[in-house]
């Protein structure tokens, strides 16, 4: 509309499309007409030109009418307008035309577009913020005619609008990453899985050093088309994250810290790098082989395997690495340690017009082949693909799960061999979700070291799950014995091998819980020195920091792990909306906790808080809290009923947040969310 290429238009009544249909003057609402002649007006502000021929209006709302009915509904609805104060004189009627004047009114909409088409990304932000639901929601029912017709509009808009912010993003984004952030997440809102916006997203991220985000917004696109229509990201989408995440961020990419190699003292040679987690299966992705004509079945296997990485990666309790058949073996045995060490791989072959495809999963030390799967199809595209990645994701996890029960078997029955005993406590332990499992493992883990005092590994896991409680699976109990037990251990393995970076990130652990963060400090910075790309471990190291207060350094670290590791777990997400929640960056937390699906009860005490700084309450705030609650009675471990104060110390002990004003301000959200909903 022409009023609002003005110097203000705040003086000007405006109407409000998206959401529920509002009319204001001067930020105060205007009594509305009649039903029918507020749809009159919605759809002359969408017309163009804002004018309709009285035939259009009389067929549009009053379809069900005689004609002479209609033109007499008709004139009584222009009459309401025009009695309006506010509006009256914008409303224009001859014999044949109704039009409104863009001169002496304005819209929702009409102020998106001129915000966007003029680069003003603060206004964009502000306008897109309002935006609540969808185009005239409120409007149902009105008439057949104008029903179909608004049908067919609410799409046509919300891509206009999603267009015209996507152009102005483009021309000016990276020049105000803060308001281009929060255009893109009202644009989330309207249309949560639009891929073009997400790309765009991704690609911001990229640029500007931000693989948090990048991660995030890919594996929180993935959900959500997962969840409603069953279906991958497409192969446009796909392909970006993949080439924005094959490499190392570019020096202009990220801040120059975050990329300056740290170098290895001479006392202290560094450790080999860890390949797979402890507590963790690995999955190595083999590329698939092709066997036919042409560089298009090399790119379509070279996809497969790709998205194949990225689909497990997104399962949780799976780590995922990439092999080329070169390093197979060398890889194998750097794992051979690994809780369970598994190889996926398979082949594409063309036969005359169609194409065969064999998958299988074996495992990485015997080779035993533990699931097959041979796929036919006529030709090679998208669809062909989709279908081998879905096959593949879907499978491991149910396959692996039923290698690691027979294992677990097998182990019971050899538990006079140590490297069995070993195996079965981790075994035992990763369940996570059963503490009667996990004391076994404890257990098996103390008999082993009774046999061999020297076992590193033993001592390590020991150490971690004295000071984690048990996975945050027991409260209420004597924390100082568990502490004490922690600190021996730690003791023990420092005497075993006093340089090795996993002991002195536990020795990190153990020093924050007695309150020592410069002897914690030094620990972790000794360790970042050892291993300088081992991803997990800067995680590791970078929530060491948070716990200390150094936020920015956290948040640094926490990048680089992002970019180390091209298929990041879930955790890395928690941990880094713990690190932005603690910074004030509470939307962006929150995103990153709701993608990362976990559940533990420091992550859910941390959300909790972080949401009591969001804009009004919603039912995953209640299920998290209600969730937290149901878990803390059921960790609980005195016979005396809990009380919310436990809670608040509890949190206190599981994570010691300094400063201390960082550990007020989580128990006070947990106070001002639990203390109304806590069981009398």
């Amino acid at each position: 509309m022409p009023a609002i290429e003005g110097t203000s238009s705040a003086h000007l009544p405006r109407m409000q499309l998206f959401g529920r249909f509002r009319l204001t003057q001067a930020g105060r609402d205007v009594t509305l007409p009649g039903r029918k002649a507020r749809a009159i007006l919605a759809y002359l502000s969408l017309s163009v030109a804002l004018a309709a021929t009285r035939e259009q209006l009389s067929y549009l709302l009053w379809t069900d009418r005689g004609p002479d009915q209609a033109r007499a509904s008709l004139r009584q609805s222009l009459k309401e307008l025009r009695e309006l104060a506010a509006i009256g004189h914008a409303v224009a009627t001859t014999r044949d035309e109704v039009k409104l004047d863009g001169a002496l009114l304005t819209t929702d909409l009409h102020e998106v577009g001129h915000a966007a088409t003029s680069h003003d990304l603060h206004a964009l932000a502000g306008l897109l913020d309002e935006i609540r639901g969808d185009l005239l929601e409120d409007f149902l029912d009105v008439s057949p005619g104008f029903d179909e017709w608004l049908l067919a509009e609410r799409p046509r808009q919300r891509e206009l609008v999603l267009s015209q912010a996507v152009g102005a993003i483009e021309a000016n984004g990276l020049s105000d990453m803060k308001n281009a952030r929060n255009i893109l997440r009202s644009l989330d809102r309207i249309d949560p899985v639009n891929e073009a916006v997400v790309r765009l997203g991704m690609r911001l991220d990229h640029a500007s050093g931000d693989g948090a985000s990048l991660h995030r917004r890919y594996r929180q696109l993935c959900d959500r088309l997962e969840r409603e229509f069953g279906a991958l990201p497409s192969e446009e989408t796909r392909a970006l994250l993949h080439s924005l995440t094959s490499g190392r961020p570019l020096q202009d990419q990220v801040p120059a810290q975050a990329e300056a190699p740290r170098q290895t003292s001479p006392e202290a040679p560094a450790e080999p790098q860890r390949l797979g987690g402890d507590l963790l299966p690995l999955v190595l992705v083999a590329p698939l082989q092709t066997h036919g004509d042409g560089s298009a079945l090399a790119s379509l296997a070279q996809f497969c395997a790709d998205d194949m990485r990225t689909s497990i990666s997104r399962i949780r309790g799976i780590q995922v690495l990439a092999v080329d058949g070169s390093d197979t073996d060398v890889m194998v045995l750097q794992s051979e340690d690994a809780l369970g060490l598994y190889l996926l791989s398979g082949s594409i072959q063309q036969v005359g017009d169609s194409y065969r495809v064999t998958l299988q999963l074996a495992s990485g030390q015997s080779r035993v082949i533990i699931w097959s799967e041979s796929l036919r199809f006529d030709s090679a595209g998208a669809e062909m693909l989709d279908t081998i990645v879905a096959k593949a994701a879907g499978a491991t996890l149910p396959a692996i799960d039923r290698d690691l029960e027979s294992k677990l078997r097998q182990s019971s029955d050899e538990l006079e061999n140590d490297r069995a005993v070993y195996t079965r406590a981790r075994l035992l332990i990763r369940t996570a979700g059963h503490l009667e499992a996990v004391r076994e493992g404890v257990r098996l883990l103390e008999s082993l070291l009774e046999r061999d005092p020297q076992h590193l590994g033993a001592r390590l896991l020991l150490i971690r799950m004295y000071n984690t409680d048990f996975w945050q699976q027991l409260c209420g109990h004597d924390v100082r014995h568990f502490r004490e037990l922690s600190d021996a251990h730690l003791r023990a393995a420092a005497a075993i091998a006093p340089g090795h970076f996993e002991v002195r990130v536990r020795q990190a652990w153990c020093q924050l819980r007695h309150g020592e963060t410069d002897a914690a400090r030094r620990s972790i910075e000794a360790a970042l020195k050892t291993v300088s790309h081992d991803a997990d471990l800067i995680n590791m190291c970078a929530m060491g920091l948070c716990l200390i207060g150094d936020l920015d350094e956290a948040e640094r670290l926490m990048q680089q792990a992002f970019f180390l590791n091209p298929l990041p777990p879930s955790d890395y997400h928690a941990d880094y909306a713990v690190i932005l929640a603690l910074r004030g960056d509470h939307e962006t937390a929150e995103e990153h906790f709701a993608v990362s699906g976990e559940e533990g009860m420091q992550y859910a005490a941390v959300r909790i808080a972080n949401s009591t700084r969001l804009n009004g309450a919603s039912d995953r705030d209640s299920q998290v809290a209600a969730k937290l609650i149901s878990d803390f009675e059921h960790a609980w471990q005195q016979e005396r009923e809990p009380e919310l104060q436990d809670v608040l110390d509890w949190f206190g002990d599981t994570m010691p947040l300094y400063p201390p004003e960082n550990l007020s301000w989580v128990r006070s959200g947990l106070q001002q969310t639990l203390a109304p909903i806590w069981p009398a």
